[in-house]
């Protein structure tokens, strides 16, 4: 079995003008534009230790993480690199933390902006041609086998769809997971079912190529015995979900199930797939990763002197 030593000695070795270098062709795969004004020529300038691009043209200067979802961040580029490479492997926060030698909160950070950077990429490629459709339901098994039915109904278990296109080896040419009361799932139909005729046809409308009219779709019956890629491919999500972070919520699902689907799809290729993701992707800050607060009141802080302290004072 894999330990973490094992995995913290296979780590590559990454300078800072390595990962400056392969994230300026990222963002930059056709040679350098002014995010202002698009022209290809600029002076390269330092302040406060950042290397900054300044547009011969317009002036304006802008660093090889702006606009990207490593904007603001205060990690060295080499720790986002490993990173990058560790996520090929599907870790958790905790143990990326202790590997990459940076904080939880940091780790996390560093992953769920990883995940937003697939999702952005998973949304700008639909399926195309015969797809396969499969409806499931994350956490069915342990929720259907609770005893007490209050428990039941609160926690319900997430129906998924799940669909593919494969090639003629049945091999995964591209992969998606949808949580159908998720973001991305089937948000104007009947919520709650993933096996139903509409949740089928809003995943189609989605997240296929030419919806309805694309072409040819095949829906497999769901079930643990089934022999698909798809049945397959399913399984060893939940598998990895329960094992690697003891099982996921509501919340965050479709972020994680995006990672799987990305590795799968992309396999050997994934981490320069996704340190493309990462130079073409927009930035996003925590706020917008964890949603706001709603519900919860800010409390007005202000000091008040203890009244015994008061007491001595008049004294």
């Amino acid at each position: 079995m894999t330990s973490r030593i094992s995995i913290r000695d296979s780590l590559p070795v990454y300078s800072e003008d390595d990962c400056e270098s392969a994230l300026f062709a990222a963002k930059w795969p056709h040679g350098f534009r002014c995010p202002r004004c698009a022209h290809p020529y600029y002076y390269e300038v330092s302040s406060r230790g950042r290397r900054l691009f300044e547009c011969r043209s317009c002036r304006h200067q802008t660093s090889i993480t702006a606009g990207t979802v490593l904007e603001g961040s205060r990690t060295p580029l080499t720790k986002w690199f490993h990173a990058m490479y560790l996520m090929q492997l599907g870790i958790s926060a905790k143990l990326l933390a202790e590997l990459i030698q940076v904080t939880y909160k940091t780790a996390w950070l560093i992953n769920h902006k990883l995940r937003h950077a697939i999702g952005q990429w998973d949304r700008d490629r639909p399926l195309e041609g015969a797809v396969q459709l499969l409806g499931e339901y994350y956490g069915y098994e342990y929720h259907r086998h609770l005893g007490s039915s209050n428990a039941q109904q609160t926690l319900k278990p997430q129906p998924i769809v799940v669909g593919a296109t494969l090639d003629e080896s049945d091999q995964f040419v591209h992969l998606k997971m949808k949580a159908v009361d998720g973001p991305e799932g089937n948000d104007t139909t009947r919520r709650g079912v993933a096996d139903g005729e509409e949740a089928a046809e809003r995943f189609v409308q989605r997240h296929v190529a030419g919806g309805l009219a694309a072409g040819h779709m095949k829906k497999l019956e769901p079930g643990h015995r089934g022999r698909s890629p798809l049945h397959f491919a399913w399984r060893e999500a939940v598998k990895w979900l329960s094992w690697t972070f003891g099982g996921i919520g509501p919340k965050h699902l479709q972020a994680y199930l995006n990672e799987f689907c990305f590795r799968l799809t992309c396999r050997g290729a994934l981490l320069a797939e996704l340190i493309g993701c990462c130079g073409t992707r927009n930035r996003i800050t925590y706020r917008g990763l964890v949603g706001p607060r709603s519900g919860i009141r800010p409390l007005k802080w202000g000091y008040r002197r203890p009244a015994q302290q008061q007491d001595r004072r008049a004294v």
